[in-house]
């Protein structure tokens, strides 16, 4: 069977039809789809099979379960998505203008940034003219990259980790952080002089972060290096403030943070951050936004801003 041309789509396609067959493969089921969107039955029925003849395929097969899209119809809805995000997003950049803006910056965080990157990304922003509006979301790396892909943000700055160039995204290195152990007042006042001693660290009460983040992974490879099991956690969180809580009302609390992270809040809650040295890297901070964008080059230089921010003498 031949393959639609540009010239059919772009004649023919409307973003009403994709729209429709998002909610086909929410619904899965013509009847529930048809109810969801307040229309007949048979009105689906037809809009489906108008849709199947523009792109000169079946996008759904029905089985036991109900609809289920094909091989064409799973390449058609992930585009049907992005294009239905770059349309909300349209929407959005449209009544920023209306509103006196230039339009809408989309942007991700990842919470240990320090005080000094989030102040360098923001004097760089609020500076600009005409003025942009800001859409900020605060995730771990993994699921911020999958906002991007999925076209609900515009750029972000996480932990390079499964991401590389060439995906539809571009690459920004800005810097490095090193793990470093961050423990409560009183138990390190008995630890601080001491080599690394995993086995006292295990039976402290530990901080860690959430499952599936970079540091989480790296804090179990260290205590299986040194033949101990992942210590239990009296609590997970990535949470700044609750962090800050935690060590100062524990007196036997332990973490590992990034070093300019663990500087900040040994200093907020009464903690210290050992001086020992540990022999493993994070993956780099950077900036990576989507390919395409009109406003890349503005992004690229919150990019250029952070970097002078952290080489600034302190």
């Amino acid at each position: 069977m031949p393959s639609p041309n540009l010239q059919r789509l772009s004649t023919r396609l409307k973003l009403r039809h994709f729209a429709l067959l998002t909610e086909l493969e929410r619904q899965g089921s013509v009847s529930r789809a048809a109810q969801h969107l307040g229309l007949a039955q048979p009105t689906v029925t037809r809009a489906l099979a108008e849709i199947e003849g523009i792109f000169m395929t079946p996008l759904f097969v029905r089985s036991r379960r109900g609809l289920e899209p094909t091989p064409a119809g799973e390449v058609v809805l992930a585009r049907a998505h992005h294009s239905l995000a770059d349309a909300a997003a349209l929407e959005r950049d449209l009544a920023a203008v209306e509103a006196g803006f230039r339009g809408t910056l989309r942007i991700g965080v990842i919470p240990f940034l320090s005080t000094t990157t989030h102040d360098a990304i923001w004097r760089h922003l609020l500076d600009l003219r005409p003025a942009l509006r800001f859409e900020v979301q605060e995730s771990t790396s993994d699921r911020l990259l999958q906002a991007l892909r999925d076209r609900q943000l515009d750029c972000a700055i996480c932990r390079f980790t499964a991401v590389k160039s060439g995906d539809g995204l571009v690459l920004r290195h800005l810097y490095q952080q090193e793990p470093r152990i961050v423990m409560s007042g009183p138990a390190a006042k008995r630890l601080a002089r001491r080599g690394l001693d995993w086995e006292a660290y295990a039976s402290m009460r530990w901080i860690l972060p959430p499952l599936e983040t970079p540091i989480r992974d790296m804090i179990r490879t260290i205590f299986a290096s040194a033949g101990q099991p992942e210590p239990p956690s009296v609590l997970e969180s990535f949470a700044e403030k609750t962090l800050k809580s935690l060590l100062r009302q524990l007196p036997d609390a332990i973490t590992i943070l990034p070093d300019d992270i663990a500087a900040e809040l040994a200093d907020a809650a009464g903690a210290r951050v050992l001086p020992q040295r540990l022999q493993w890297n994070l993956p780099p901070i950077g900036l990576v936004r989507l390919e395409g964008l009109s406003n890349g080059a503005l992004i690229d230089q919150i990019a250029e801003a952070v970097r002078r921010a952290r080489a600034a003498p302190r």
